[in-house]
């Protein structure tokens, strides 16, 4: 179930990161006034700044799952596959 969620949020991301290039494209090809263009650039920036902090949560999710099985024979915990 970890699996897909970490998989699923990875793909999250990355159709966020291209959206935000296609975003930055949209910018640079002139066809907005100034204030589209500043409304455009906050929202991306606050975009990049999410996908970064998710990314990098994502990815410590993925590394505390991967080190479950060794804390479990550490401690001595058992789980139940249901």
């Amino acid at each position: 179930m970890l699996d897909i969620i970490i998989r699923s949020a990875l793909d999250i991301v990355q159709r966020t990161e291209r959206l935000i290039e296609t975003s930055k494209q949209l910018l640079n090809s002139e066809d907005l006034d100034e204030v589209d263009v500043y409304e455009l650039d906050c929202e991306i920036e606050r975009l990049g700044d999410a996908v970064f902090v998710i990314d990098e949560a994502i990815r410590a999710l993925a590394r505390t799952v991967d080190c479950w099985p060794q804390a479990a024979r550490a401690y001595g915990m058992h789980r139940t596959v249901h």
